[in-house]
């Protein structure tokens, strides 16, 4: 899902509902920080479910859960590469997208205060604001390649989100986005009632938004890595370091562009069936994208790559159909039809509306990459790592992994 925030300001929308909910709570109350547990004897793996998404949509996610403010309350999330900050429903949001969901309460919280997007407490003295004060908030835009595009606005909430895993747990304190408006498209048929975002430090609308930069800043002898394997019914994420389980080495790539904030490599070229379909003379990026199950493709170009798609069902080798091909120079990225169509054997390829100079070439490296690959992400040397996936099915292109 990829993602631009942009910093905004906007009137105090919930002066009422400030009152009754912090009116038992002293007004010089302080959140309380969680530190991350330190040290993790081995990366703290978290499961992710496989859901379908809501309103008859094909596009599937994998979800986790996370747990924001003392005491916890329990969301579901869509961990994201694509975006750098937590984004959830705040309670007094009254958009059929958030109430459809469920919403994040920072007045039933002893450790949220109210923020503007610098880290400055909104009300000096309270920690929730009072009425008629003017907060800056944070105006998110989202390109969806399976659900659409659309934008939630937000304002800003300091808090703790914790993540349980099988060998602990990890909190942090954080600078929460909280939506006070979500548009229909793409959240209402969203799974998961918010996002995580696991992206660079500039792809948040300031660098306390960031979650990783606080999840990274705030651990200690912590390997500042963490990687995805996706499967048929779930998937797992592991925070500091990657699988034990990895069957092969990680062929590590550099992030093009790391200022941009995405977890991006440099593609030289497109094959299908060992053709050229794009040449990427103007240059092509390959967008590490977790929060969508189609291969997404800028809109401009996919009229080059679909017709060359051809798939069929045959009687005993299943889907069958030409080799999808991404060069990155030191390694090629190979998928077989089963690979990149759905379960009709359709190929799942969705439209980008990105526009240019901002986005040149882009390829979102969803699900379809994601279940083929393990993917490692190193957040001090921005790397992206891959390896065959031990999770997924066989198919022949399992011994087609190129290195130079």
């Amino acid at each position: 899902m990829l993602c631009v925030a942009t910093a905004m300001a906007s009137n105090l929308l919930f002066a009422h509902a400030h009152l009754q909910g912090g009116g038992k709570h002293a007004a010089s109350e302080q959140p309380r920080a969680l530190p991350v547990e330190s040290p993790l004897v081995k990366p703290l793996k978290i499961h992710l479910e496989r859901v379908k998404a809501r309103q008859n949509s094909p596009a599937t996610f994998y979800v986790g859960k996370v747990n924001v403010g003392q005491p916890p309350q329990e969301l579901t999330v869509l961990f994201d590469t694509s975006s750098g900050h937590v984004l959830v429903p705040h309670k007094g949001c009254k958009s059929k997208a958030c109430v459809e969901h469920k919403r994040y309460s920072p007045w039933k919280s002893t450790t949220a205060m109210d923020v503007n997007v610098d880290g400055d407490e909104v009300d000096k003295g309270h920690r929730f604001a009072r009425h008629g004060l003017v907060r800056t908030g944070v105006s998110v835009d989202f390109t969806q390649a399976d659900l659409g595009e659309g934008t939630a606005k937000s304002v800003v909430v300091r808090d703790n989100v914790c993540m349980a895993g099988d060998t602990g747990e990890a909190c942090v304190d954080l600078e929460v986005v909280t939506a006070i408006d979500e548009q229909d498209v793409p959240f209402r048929a969203m799974p998961n009632d918010g996002i995580v975002g696991l992206g660079l430090e500039s792809l948040a609308a300031g660098p306390l938004l960031s979650f990783m930069s606080s999840l990274m800043g705030q651990s200690k002898n912590v390997l500042p890595q963490f990687g995805i394997s996706f499967g048929p019914e779930g998937g797992d994420i592991y925070f500091g370091g990657q699988s034990p389980d990895l069957k092969s080495p990680l062929h590590w790539v550099p992030v093009d562009h790391p200022e941009g904030g995405y977890w991006q490599v440099d593609i030289k070229s497109v094959r299908v069936g060992g053709q050229i379909v794009d040449e990427c003379s103007r240059g092509c990026h390959g967008v590490i994208d977790s929060g969508t199950s189609h291969l997404g493709v800028q809109s401009y170009r996919l009229h080059n790559l679909r017709p060359q798609l051809v798939t069929q069902v045959l009687p005993m080798a299943g889907c069958t159909g030409p080799e999808l091909e991404f060069d990155l120079g030191t390694t090629v990225i190979t998928l077989g039809a089963k690979d990149y169509s759905d379960e009709s054997c359709t190929p799942a390829v969705g439209p980008l509306n990105l526009e240019e100079p901002a986005f040149v070439g882009v390829y979102a490296f969803g699900e379809s990459v994601l279940r083929r690959y393990y993917v490692g992400f190193d957040w001090e040397n921005k790397k992206v790592g891959f390896a065959l996936n031990y999770a997924a099915e066989p198919t022949a292109v399992d011994n087609t992994f190129v290195v130079f």
